[in-house]
């Protein structure tokens, strides 16, 4: 075999192993979610939908609707609201309870 061939077969070898190398890191590391389960935002998009934001929610009102469905820590809803509104998937408004003024979403 002639060094031309031999060089030319290596190459090939090597362009074979880079492919292969480069096709398992291309794959997404992320773990996928399993079909029907949901995540805490797409439980409050839900909420959402069937109106209960039509009046300003503060996230302790949002939290006790909430573990009907989905038990969750109040501090992961208000958060998880600061996010959406982020998004514009619900609106930044106030509310007055005690007293007191409250950050509250509405859309």
């Amino acid at each position: 075999m002639s060094k031309e061939n031999k060089i030319s077969k290596t190459l090939k070898d090597h362009e074979k192993r880079i492919y292969a190398l480069e096709a398992l890191i291309g794959k997404s590391r992320k773990s996928k979610i399993k079909a029907g389960k949901q995540s805490l935002s797409d439980h409050i998009i839900e909420l959402r939908d069937i109106g209960f934001f039509s009046q300003p929610k503060i996230a302790g009102e949002t939290h006790t609707k909430l573990t009907k469905k989905y038990h969750c820590e109040l501090n992961r809803v208000a958060v998880a609201l600061v996010r959406l509104a982020g998004r514009k998937q619900l609106r930044k408004a106030s509310k007055i309870v005690s007293g007191k003024k409250h950050k509250a979403y509405v859309w």
